[in-house]
């Protein structure tokens, strides 16, 4: 048990080293570059030669405890930076995944389906214009298959809104909501319900999975909350290739916490589809056949209880 601890420990502290205060120092970096820098020197080498040598000659920082002193401080920015932008990343998976009616839910969510129906008007028409050309094709005799790339262009651009018309206000809250109303459908269970009893009886290799990829979620929105970061330093110092990496990291943030959600989606799905059965039997409710209406009408019994 000793030795387990103590690797656990050391895993803890890796993990704390690189969630933390790797980006932190990066980030400390940065800030101190565009203290320095600013708008009128933002790639100006020599300008930056000379600050770092002007630091490297101070007999103050040659010595022993001005070394220390400016490395305590470096790293202790670091720290702060990267619990910071944890705590902020926290708040990002929340504003992702609002557990609440927040005042900006039902604006977002109306938002997003006046984008959707405008995309799925375009898609209409789009089927329609393809659906008499090859009217006409048949017409004049033509039997070549034909594509029609505007209406894959369309439909693409409106299932990148939502596969369905949105009920959430955000991509990973919708993807998440589909997942529910699919197990709601298959097996007339609540996803939220019997995801604990599912999650308790699942083998250690899904657990680590679906673990994985919750970790992969919480990283892309630590990488939002930088990205933030880095927009600030712009704003506050002029330093404009901080602006450029927000630029780059927001985006990049975005797709791995899709790609995060749907992942996780689907492994909850697979976890229900796995042990729904047994959650009934160890609830106490006869499963012999096929999980349906009856089975489910009792394990929700037990579970509103």
């Amino acid at each position: 048990m000793t030795t387990l601890l103590q690797e656990l420990s050391k895993k803890a502290a890796e993990r704390w080293a690189a969630i933390l205060l790797g980006p932190g120092l990066l980030f400390v970096a940065c800030l101190i570059l565009a203290h320095h820098q600013r708008f009128g020197h933002a790639l100006d080498l020599a300008y930056l030669r000379a600050y770092v040598g002007a630091l490297a000659t101070d007999k103050a920082n040659q010595e022993p405890a001005g070394l220390f002193v400016m490395a305590a401080t470096v790293l202790l920015g670091a720290a702060i930076a990267g619990l910071l932008a944890a705590s902020a990343g926290r708040f990002v998976e929340r504003c992702r995944l609002p557990e609440r009616p927040w005042w900006y839910v039902a604006a977002l969510t109306g938002w997003r389906a006046w984008r959707w129906d405008r995309a799925d008007a375009a898609l209409a028409r789009a089927v329609t214009k393809a659906g008499q050309a090859l009217a006409r094709d048949r017409l004049l005799g033509v039997t070549t298959v034909r594509r029609f790339p505007a209406v894959e262009r369309r439909q693409a651009r409106r299932d990148r809104i939502s596969g369905a018309r949105p009920v959430k206000p955000t991509w990973p809250a919708q993807r998440m909501t589909g997942a529910a109303d699919r197990v709601r459908r298959r097996y007339g269970v609540d996803l939220a319900e019997v995801w604990p009893h599912a999650w308790s009886l699942a083998s250690g290799e899904l657990r680590g999975d679906i673990q994985t990829v919750r970790d992969g979620f919480a990283a892309s929105a630590r990488l939002t909350a930088w990205a933030w970061g880095y927009a600030a330093i712009a704003v506050g110092t002029g330093w404009w290739p901080a602006a450029l990496l927000a630029a780059v990291l927001l985006p990049v943030a975005g797709r791995r916490g899709r790609e995060a959600v749907d992942a996780l989606a689907t492994l909850a799905e697979s976890a229900v589809d796995l042990h729904v059965r047994e959650v009934a039997e160890r609830l106490g409710v006869a499963c012999p056949d096929a999980f349906g209406p009856t089975t489910a009408a009792a394990v929700n019994t037990i579970l509103r209880a």
